[in-house]
């Protein structure tokens, strides 16, 4: 049966989304045990028995990580797990799934500047108030992942730190799927990546968005963020210590060279280690006030430079969550033509599928066609990842989801 709603707190109940099939009679006893007082169904979406095998499964969580994953009142660091199993291959994000994209994205922009400011003020924010916010975001996430993280790079410079965390909860909770982690620790993974960057509300609104490059002194004023934030989470109410954990931690850096301990290695928590990569990324990709956005593909490249700066097991598993050229990446096919990637190929992460656009040759925009490059018929692959500016294109963001959003591709025959 397809349960469409959970009444009551998200936290009360053992999964890490609100809607889903109901397939596994494990499933429906850890739901008959836990908190929840009323289930909705839609009888609509809910699939005969007979049907039922044909459904894909929520990955078992493997049995090493669950011994390195410590109890929430503890958050020092476990390994990094190991890669593991890439989902189904999938083609490029439909209309429908950035309209609800778009949808949630209002709704927790609003509701994010809400909570930050409460907690700010000094209010107590319990984490029951979080937990609707990283629950939609969730859903988006289960849905169609591409297609909300690629809204969230759309953004104006004074909604960055709002847009940012919601990016950041969004590739926290993509990540913790990929490595496989319990449900509760998806939830903890998206509530830190949303809170991560709290205490940036207690600095001066002109060094956030100050033009140019920062001087030594704003430097050490905006270091000083991650302990105000730490310091309002924790005494804000029920926000776990996961959360408080990453707030404080999440610009250490593997080699030592991060603040604000120098912490290095497995000195760094496991979530705090995650929320390090998808920080970086999402800040590499996005544009901020004194400095251009780099295209997606362009960050995971200089991310892979860095290396040394974090877990180098955890980025790998990291890229492959979101591709080595992630969805809205301008690239450079070998037929000379520029396109841009809609949608990943998991289990061949060179050979994503790409929407065609520009001539090389012919110096113009011609009919806007989708290749599968793991499936076309002549030879044709991506020879280079493309800075935007270079052919004029300035906003880029804006343009790639013009492309995305497009109904209208051809599909080249394979």
């Amino acid at each position: 049966m397809y349960i469409q709603s959970l009444e009551g707190s998200w936290f009360d109940h053992p999964f890490w989304r609100s809607k889903f099939m109901l397939v596994e009679e494990d499933d429906l006893r850890q739901l008959q045990s836990s908190d929840i007082e009323c289930v909705w169904i839609d009888e609509d979406q809910s699939l005969a028995p007979a049907l039922a095998h044909l459904l894909p499964q929520e990955p078992a969580p493997r049995p090493r990580l669950l011994e390195e994953l410590s109890a929430e009142s503890s958050v020092k660091a476990a390994p990094a797990p190991e890669p593991v199993s890439e989902p189904a291959p999938k083609r490029a994000p439909p209309p429908d799934d950035f309209r609800v994209a778009e949808t949630v994205l209002a709704d927790c922009k609003a509701a994010v500047r809400d909570l930050f400011a409460r907690i700010q003020d000094g209010q107590a924010a319990a984490i029951e108030e979080a937990a609707p916010v990283v629950s939609g975001i969730a859903e988006s996430v289960s849905r169609n992942p591409d297609a909300l993280i690629t809204l969230t790079r759309v953004r104006t410079l004074d909604e960055y730190t709002y847009m940012h965390s919601v990016a950041v909860s969004a590739l926290m909770i993509n990540f913790a799927r990929q490595l496989q982690l319990p449900a509760d620790y998806v939830k903890q993974a998206g509530t830190a990546g949303l809170f991560m960057d709290v205490g940036k509300g207690f600095l001066a609104p002109e060094l956030l968005s100050k033009p140019g490059e920062y001087t030594p002194e704003d430097w050490a004023e905006m270091r000083r963020h991650p302990q105000l934030g730490a310091d309002a989470v924790k005494a804000s109410g029920d926000l776990s210590k996961i959360v408080a954990d990453v707030c404080l931690h999440h610009h250490e850096r593997h080699d030592g060279s991060g603040y604000p301990y120098g912490l290095k290695g497995d000195e760094i928590s496991l979530f705090a280690r995650m929320a390090a990569i998808c920080d970086t990324y999402d800040a590499m990709a996005s544009a901020r006030p004194h400095r251009a956005a780099r295209s997606p593909s362009e960050a995971v490249a200089e991310m892979y430079k860095l290396k040394g700066l974090f877990d180098e097991s955890l980025l790998t598993s990291f890229i492959k969550s979101i591709g080595i050229y992630p969805v809205g990446s301008l690239v450079r096919l070998e037929s000379r033509m520029l396109g841009c990637v809609t949608a990943q190929r998991r289990d061949q992460l060179t050979k994503p599928v790409v929407r065609v656009f520009y001539s090389i040759p012919q110096r113009t925009q011609v009919p806007v066609e989708e290749l599968d490059l793991s499936e076309v018929p002549e030879p044709d692959r991506i020879v280079a990842r493309e800075d935007p500016s270079r052919w004029g294109l300035s906003d880029w963001d804006s343009f790639a989801l013009t492309i995305l959003q497009g109904q209208k591709a051809r599909r080249r025959a394979a």
